[in-house]
């Protein structure tokens, strides 16, 4: 699934949470969000839903709008 990582990032950010520290309440590893926000890894699903839980938003919130 395609993800906007500096989405992610920035709603990190606002919520006040270093890389690891959110890491950690997302329940995945500093190394694979660090990937995932710098794009250089999609997350699997069940991945990217621990990340929104996290930040407190709908998977919709980090994902690209389609081009029609």
């Amino acid at each position: 699934m395609q993800t906007n990582g500096r989405l992610i990032r920035r709603k990190r950010i606002e919520l006040g949470h270093g890389m690891n520290r959110f890491a950690k309440i997302a329940g995945i590893s500093g190394a694979a969000l660090s990937r995932i926000e710098n794009g250089q890894r999609r997350p699997r699903p069940e991945t990217l839903k621990k990340i929104t839980d996290a930040l407190g938003c709908q998977i919709a919130d980090v994902t690209p709008e389609e081009v029609a």
